[in-house]
Parts: C-alpha cells; sequence; structure tokens
C-alpha cells in the first residue's frame, strides 16, 4: 500500500500584538489511493486542531512517496514553484517574509 504526505495550514495562534502566527505541517499516511490519504488526513487535522485549539485551513495538498519503505534521509515532500524572482528572492519572500518570532508574554493560542 502506498503512502502520501499530506500537507495542512493551521492558524496557530495570534500574538499580542495582532499577529497571526500559522502551521504548516505534514504528515504521512498508507492509503490505496490519494482520496484515501487525503480522507484520512482531514480527520487527523480536525482532531489536531481541536486538541490544539488550532484552526485548519480546509484546503491540503497531497504528495505519493516513492514506491520505498520509509528509511532515514526518505523523501517525504516535494513540491515545485514558478517565480521571476531569483532563489534568494523567492526564499525571502516565500520561507523568511512571515518568520515566526515567538512571543513570551503570549499563548500561542490566544
Amino acid at each position: 500500500m502506498p503512502w502520501f504526505a499530506i500537507r495542512n495550514v493551521y492558524l496557530f495562534g495570534k500574538k499580542a500584538d495582532g499577529t497571526n502566527t500559522f502551521e504548516e505541517r505534514v504528515v504521512c499516511f498508507e492509503a490505496d489511493t490519494s482520496d484515501d490519504a487525503h480522507a484520512k488526513a482531514a480527520i487527523e487535522a480536525d482532531k489536531y486542531a481541536a486538541d490544539s485549539g488550532f484552526v485548519v485551513h480546509r484546503h491540503q495538498v497531497g504528495y505519493e512517496l516513492d514506491d520505498d519503505s520509509l528509511i532515514d534521509g526518505h523523501e517525504v515532500w516535494s513540491i515545485l514553484f514558478e517565480s521571476n524572482e531569483s532563489l534568494e528572492q523567492f526564499y525571502e519572500n516565500r520561507y523568511m517574509k512571515y518568520d515566526y518570532t515567538p512571543d513570551p508574554d503570549a499563548c500561542p493560542s490566544q
């Protein structure tokens, strides 16, 4: 049975200054089909969000893993993007623009 890596995005909390914090989370599921994996992921995501006090975004992205067994160094997520930006610009805008800095005085789920 194949394995699928499914990504969900959550509203993790709000900082004291009103800034939202988001979590991008990838979880692996063993399933017969992509649809089955997404169904399992939706259930898991709802439970994770409910248990943590988060809000889950309904859109999921999935990736069928290679046929090999999961081992050290096994690729579990890969996604391609297109942009006219340089590598440095793309990285900055995708990963650093919204970098999370913890607020030591606030609980993440507030």
